[in-house]
């Protein structure tokens, strides 16, 4: 019995052997050996105080940073904001004060020098005096550390009301008195401004005074970081939006901003204005890691949707294409209407309740044309109603499209999010590229992946398809979605759960061999291998995850 085991068990692994050789010498499997992978010596180090401790505002900096061969030191996790409460000010002040010699320079947020994150800006809790200590650190930086440039960014306070269990019932009555302030300016339509007279009735008065002091404040901020910029204290300065809407006091706010700056030709390059919040602080990653002018990569924009240049998405001031032209604009990149001469194309999906199944499919084969002709290709893929059924990712499955092979991909919550980092991933990605050592090469470019399927995982399969069941199930059996409190380790472990059967299905197999940035003349020479994965709640509620994404690359040793 023992005896005949035995032969079976030589048989099939004769069998195997076979096979494999077979499928070698055919292509289809790759024989490759795991590689360790070393980081490579750094080209230059960035400080981040980030806009709060969310992985958008503080892994993605680091992470992209790290494809093109910068390194991104944030303060202490215990220094930070978690969730409700605020960051620790001074120590971050004093974090800053001690890292800065070690540093080329620094990307930091107002709001969180302020007030100790955006939750904390929303309430305004900054007071008049922290805010002449923020601006005194700017000028302190300056002065000891002169090498050191500084890229700031302060954020507009949004068209809504912060969450307050004592303002609730008045958000959106603030939101319609924010946008008939704004129309009432503009057009002086007799019936909006008896409308606005009415709704001011039966709001109280401190509420507006809040807010209009919040927006005075914010006023006050930006136009003393403008001279910051003007005496040459800030080398770049990003005043973004947070969500708004086509007309809000936030857009009033704006164009007095615009203003400004027409009549201010000398902060062109540095001072940008754009619809931006979470994503604030990667955008400046550009600049901020730029020693020299350097040439404007080209960029071919192509939209899935016929009207979608011309579209105001959710929490959008403005439509869809001008969003796309301020975010090039930050990150040093200008639109080309010559697909040839284009170093990516910027494909832009929003998909929406009319998108159609039969137009995608196209769209996904043209994609997949430019991608087999080695073009580059970046995909934002926004669904109006935040849906999977609405996004562009599974056209591109069923197409054979490997989600390795594009440069970038990003489509977590809004249109603004997603664009800035999808376009700062491509532009950095690519210079690193230009790397002349090899091991700095595959390193980077083993970032690029690792971060793409964490992208995969968390834009398109936790908030397009698994949060919407998620918090279904939790209002459910009663539990808040954005207080989970005591249900937080099993809501989390439910959710890690979920992620790594997402990783096994999508990711584990499909992407094993997949081939990586090496050289041209040795474009096959390392594969993607083993993956480790890591997931979870950065904060208190469900709204956003983490994922931490390892891959082990192989080298090829036979074909």
């Amino acid at each position: 019995m023992i005896r005949r085991f035995f032969v079976y068990w030589c048989l099939i692994i004769l069998i195997c052997s076979a096979s494999l050789a077979i499928l070698g010498y055919l292509g289809a499997v790759k024989l490759a050996e795991p590689v360790t992978l070393h980081e490579p010596p750094v080209r230059g180090v960035l400080l981040l105080v980030p806009l709060d401790s969310r992985p958008p505002c503080t892994d993605y900096v680091v992470k992209i940073a790290r494809m093109a061969g910068f390194q991104v030191l944030i303060p202490p996790r215990e220094f930070l904001d978690d969730y409700r409460r605020p960051a620790n000010k001074v120590a971050i002040a004093q974090w800053l004060q001690q890292n800065a010699a070690q540093a080329d320079a620094a990307i930091l947020s107002v709001d969180m020098l302020v007030h100790g994150g955006l939750l904390a800006s929303r309430q305004s809790t900054g007071t008049k005096r922290d805010r002449a200590n923020a601006l005194d650190l700017l000028k302190t930086l300056h002065r000891q550390w002169p090498r050191l440039k500084l890229y700031v960014f302060n954020i507009l306070p949004r068209l809504l009301i912060s969450d307050d269990p004592e303002t609730e019932k008045y958000k959106s009555a603030m939101a319609e008195w924010s946008i008939l302030r704004d129309t009432t300016t503009t057009f002086e339509n007799p019936q909006d401004i008896e409308k606005l007279r009415t709704l001011e009735s039966s709001i109280p008065s401190a509420l507006i005074d809040r807010y209009r002091q919040l927006y005075a404040d914010n006023r006050q901020l930006n136009q003393q970081l403008i001279f910051l910029v003007q005496t040459g204290t800030i080398s770049g300065l990003l005043i973004g939006q947070d969500d708004s809407a086509p007309f809000g006091v936030a857009n009033m706010e704006r164009q007095h901003l615009d203003n400004i700056l027409t009549g201010s030709p000398s902060l062109l390059g540095k001072v940008f204005l754009a619809r931006a919040t979470d994503e604030a602080g990667l955008t400046l990653l550009n600049p901020a890691t730029q020693s020299a002018p350097a040439p404007k990569p080209k960029v071919f924009v192509h939209y899935t949707e016929s009207r979608a240049a011309d579209a105001v998405l959710p929490y959008m001031p403005r439509p869809l294409a001008q969003i796309v032209e301020e975010k090039l604009l930050i990150a040093n990149a200008a639109i080309t209407q010559t697909l040839t001469e284009a170093d990516f194309i910027l494909v832009i999906h929003a998909g929406n309740r009319q998108s159609n199944g039969r137009h995608l499919a196209s769209e996904a084969q043209l994609i997949q044309t430019w991608l087999k002709s080695g073009r580059q290709v970046v995909v934002v893929d926004l669904a109006t109603d935040w849906s999977v059924e609405q996004t562009l990712l599974p056209h591109l499955r069923r197409q054979g499209v490997s989600e390795p092979q594009l440069l970038a991909y990003a489509g977590w919550n809004t249109a603004s999010n997603s664009l800035g980092t999808a376009i700062t991933q491509a532009v950095m990605a690519l210079r690193g590229r230009t790397a002349a050592d090899d091991s700095a090469l595959l390193f980077r470019d083993v970032t690029r992946v690792e971060f793409l399927a964490e992208r995969l995982l968390d834009d398109w399969y936790y908030q397009k398809i698994y949060r919407h069941r998620l918090n279904d199930k939790l209002v459910q059996k009663k539990i808040n979605p954005y207080e989970l409190k005591q249900s937080r380790e099993q809501v989390e472990n439910t959710i890690r759960q979920q992620i790594h059967s997402a990783y096994v299905k999508y990711i584990g197999n499909e992407w094993r061999n997949t081939e990586l940035y090496y050289r041209q003349q040795q474009p096959n020479a390392y594969v993607a291998g083993a993956w480790s994965i890591r997931s979870g709640l950065p904060w208190d509620r469900t709204f956003e995850i983490y994922v931490d994404m390892q891959m082990l690359p192989a080298q090829v040793i036979s074909r």
